[in-house]
């Protein structure tokens, strides 16, 4: 009882919101009032299969302007990578650079300090200092060789401390080169992750688009999938009416796509509804239903609840399932390499009857689709929604 509860709740639930009973004060719905109802239905899936395919095209575009902005921004963080690594040479060079000059300063300043320590020395013995040195010689070659010892130590100690000064000032030109440099480079680097950034945040916004596309999309895949369950109780209540104890169904839009493997549309087709020459028998011919090519061994499904009332070869048609829904309307699915249901089996709508294949009269992998309305074959093109073709 509790189940049966919930089922009614639920049920009761969808009426109410999309307006299929109708007002208790005027009393039972007349079949044009539910045939109003569903064409309102119908108009709303139309409506939203039309929206899909809007999205669907707003889709493709925003896809191909991520494609091209990714194809940017590959090329934006080469760059940057080619920058940063530039800058990091910088940063190597600088660091080896401001050693060097610590190294020369520290040079300079020793010999600097060993200078000052012998002029100290000298300043202190003043002219004695030299005298002594020149008066210790033993002879005059020695005195000479002493002279040119002293004026040697001069001349080398200014060498020295002028070499040293030269090697400080190009440390420092160097140094202060490599600094600007890399101030620059920095600047570079810091201008290319701006750039990278702001095409992120770009390619953040078009894939948060993109999310919102697809959730739209959902929602219109929803809504139809509702408007069919609440179609099919409208036809419920229309087979009521009719005091039939089967739904009822007319040509809106609502059978399902007997072929998942292809796309729901004409282009899916290889021959309509047509008058034809046969390929194979090369007559004319009024051509049955829908030929949909598909893969071998592809799913072959029911458009539609129902009893199968046939299920085997039918001359022409190969392994053929024929489903009897109620109402006088009936779907055969043709060609077939296999069946995966009997004769007496009640079947759900998109529940596999069959696989793809090419046996009867046929010429590749399809399935033939028909459409049988009080046992004759009418145009699939109102009943599934998908164009009919002049082939």
């Amino acid at each position: 009882m509790k189940i049966l509860k919930r089922v009614t709740c639920l049920v009761l639930t969808v009426f109410l919101t999309i307006g299929v009973f109708p007002s208790t004060s005027t009393g039972a719905a007349t079949v044009a009032q539910l045939e109003a109802k569903r064409k309102n239905l119908a108009q709303q899936t139309q409506n939203a299969r039309k929206e899909i395919e809007n999205i669907k095209s707003k889709q493709l575009s925003v896809e191909e302007e991520i494609d091209a902005m990714d194809k940017v921004m590959n090329s934006l963080q080469a760059e940057l990578d080619n920058a940063q690594s530039d800058l990091d040479a910088l940063t190597e060079s600088l660091n080896a650079a401001e050693k060097e000059l610590e190294e020369a300063a520290v040079k300079r300043e020793e010999q600097f300090q060993l200078l000052g320590s012998r002029m100290r020395f000298l300043q202190q013995k003043g002219a004695t200092g030299y005298l002594e040195i020149l008066l210790e010689s033993e002879s005059f070659s020695d005195l000479f060789l002493r002279m040119q010892y002293v004026n040697d130590i001069m001349s080398f100690d200014k060498n020295i401390l002028d070499k040293l000064q030269e090697i400080q000032d190009t440390i420092q030109a160097k140094t202060d080169e490599i600094a600007e440099n890399h101030a620059a480079q920095a600047e570079v680097v810091a201008l290319q992750k701006e750039k990278v950034d702001s095409m992120q945040d770009l390619i953040s916004e078009k894939e948060e688009l993109m999310s919102s596309y697809k959730n739209d999309v959902k929602k219109q895949e929803q809504l139809i999938a509702a408007n069919a369950k609440a179609d099919q109780q409208v036809l419920n209540l229309m087979a009521q009416q009719s005091g039939s104890s089967t739904p009822y169904y007319t040509g809106n839009g609502t059978l399902g796509w007997p072929v998942p493997a292809k796309k729901a549309a004409s282009s899916s087709l290889s021959s309509g509804f047509v008058h034809r020459i046969n390929p194979v028998t090369k007559k004319s011919e009024n051509h049955s239903g829908y030929d949909i090519p598909a893969p071998y061994g592809s799913a072959i499904v029911a458009a539609e609840a129902g009893k199968v009332i046939s299920a085997g070869w039918i001359r022409g048609y190969g392994y053929t399932v024929v489903i009897d829904h109620g109402g006088g309307l009936r779907t055969l699915y043709g060609h077939n390499s296999s069946l995966v249901v009997s004769k007496g089996q009640m079947v759900t709508r998109g529940q596999t009857i069959a696989k793809c294949g090419s046996t009867g009269i046929s010429t590749g992998n399809h399935c033939h689709f028909s459409v049988l309305v009080n046992g004759s074959y009418v145009n699939p093109e109102s009943y599934l929604g998908v164009k009919n073709i002049s082939k």
